[in-house]
């Protein structure tokens, strides 16, 4: 990892965001996510004079010596990557990204296995030794490609093996091809296994139909039990996607988890190649709904249950570690998404698209890379750099980033100020909450 550029942060950005909580009066310092209780009479004085807040917390964030600065853009190795495995799927969703595979005709080709090894013998040889290595597999549909998927986990296992590194799997699939053979490479191989599901069996035909038109939700219940009921090493979620209209947010994921998924996240669409993302009056009733089940969550929680919705739980464990990033994923960074082609695209979601492809497993593009990076630091951002939620947040999805509005950075910042005064709540009933392993945590 070497640091090729420094942004510096505007100086009228805001350093702090004072914010209540059920548990009292709190101070987010903005730089590296502190939090500190605030007792009501020095919570006044400071409410009196933001000046004096200002400098305070100027003060209270500054980085330690094992913090890097916010301001600097890093070039890590290439520590996880995904394999765009199959061009095709059997499904027929309107809003993917993906277009079943072929991203508008840039991914025509199944990848072979000389590409994916190739790939993987790169990032094997490149990755930091002491951490975990991930390959994942996407489409598309991957398990239409399983005979490749098969392959490349014996390679990667013995590579592994003898190179003594910690090598994990990753899947995102529909669920509905899954047979028992991919349950048990699932549980023999520590696969992280995301399965799209969009609710009750009524929202799930409507929004995920197979290529003649019928629902493929029961095909998708039937297939995915044996691997909820007993899933091994595999760590199972569900993915469900939100689409315009936001119908009833609580009796759809209730739906998922009365299969027995542990863990359900929600990802609201703000692109869709069938025109169904949200639309700015969207937003407010979409909050409203996601903090309406995360209430419950929350009360779970106090009560020494586990967290089942993967939003709140990631946020929560985040806060609590101090995160701060000025990305808001490692597109470009220590990740890399591979095409049919052998293409080394900095996202999965942007295969064909030329400003994301940073070179091939023989040659990265070292100047491309730097320029992607500085490009999509979160102090570059005109919209972003002045926001007190720039570290949390760090600007979203780049890919998402074109598509970005008032109203649905304001859902952003409301959900956060949630999260804020949920992390405080629970800290304060439960701390004990915060010394367990987030769900789907290795």
């Amino acid at each position: 990892m070497h640091n090729v550029a420094t942004i510096a942060a505007d100086a009228a950005a805001p350093l702090f965001r004072r914010f209540r909580s059920a548990a009292g009066d709190h101070l987010l310092v903005v730089p590296y996510t502190r939090i500190f209780d605030l007792p009501p009479d020095l919570a006044e004085r400071l409410d009196d004079d933001p000046q004096e807040t200002g400098r305070l917390a100027a003060m209270l964030g500054q980085p330690s010596a094992q913090e890097h600065d916010l301001g600097a853009v890093v070039v890590p190795a290439p520590q996880s990557l995904s394999l765009n495995v199959s061009s095709s799927c059997n499904l027929s969703c309107g809003y993917c990204y993906a277009d079943r595979g072929g991203f508008a005709g840039a991914q025509a080709a199944t990848m072979t296995f000389d590409v994916a090894r190739a790939a993987v013998e790169r990032l094997m040889a490149e990755a930091d030794p002491s951490r975990p290595i991930t390959i994942g597999f996407l489409g598309g549909e991957p398990l239409r490609s399983r005979s490749l998927i098969n392959d490349i986990v014996a390679f990667a296992g013995r590579h592994a093996e003898q190179s003594g590194l910690d090598v994990r799997y990753s899947m995102t699939t529909n669920g509905t091809l899954i047979t028992a053979a991919d349950i048990a490479l699932f549980r023999n191989n520590r696969f992280a296994v995301t399965v799209s599901i969009d609710g009750d069996a009524l929202v799930h035909d409507a929004q995920r139909p197979r290529l003649n038109g019928a629902g493929s939700f029961a095909q998708l219940v039937r297939r995915v039990a044996p691997l909820l009921a007993d899933p091994g090493q595999a760590k199972v979620a569900a993915r469900m996607t939100v689409r315009s209209g936001c119908p009833d947010l609580g009796r759809r994921i209730e739906g998922v988890w009365s299969l027995g998924f542990p863990e359900a996240g929600v990802a609201p669409l703000r692109i869709a190649r069938d025109g169904s993302e949200l639309h700015d009056d969207d937003w407010p009733r979409y909050l409203a709904q996601l903090i309406g089940v995360a209430q419950g969550e929350l009360v779970r929680a106090k009560s020494g249950l586990p967290i089942r919705l993967t939003n709140l739980a990631i946020a929560l464990k985040q806060i609590h570690a101090g995160a701060s990033s000025p990305y808001s994923c490692g597109a470009g960074g220590g990740y890399f998404s591979v095409a049919a082609d052998g293409d080394w695209y900095a996202c999965h979601r942007a295969v064909g698209d030329a400003d994301y492809r940073l070179g091939s497993a023989s040659q990265l593009d070292a100047e491309r890379r730097r320029a992607f990076l500085v490009e999509r630091h979160v102090h570059a951002k005109t919209d972003c750099r002045l926001c007190w939620a720039r570290y949390l947040c760090s600007g979203g999805c780049h890919q998402e980033a074109r598509a970005r509005s008032v109203a649905g950075c304001d859902f952003i910042r409301a959900w956060l100020d949630f999260c804020l005064a949920s992390y405080c709540e629970l800290s304060n009933a439960r701390p004990e909450h915060f010394h367990q392993p987030l769900l789907g945590a290795a």
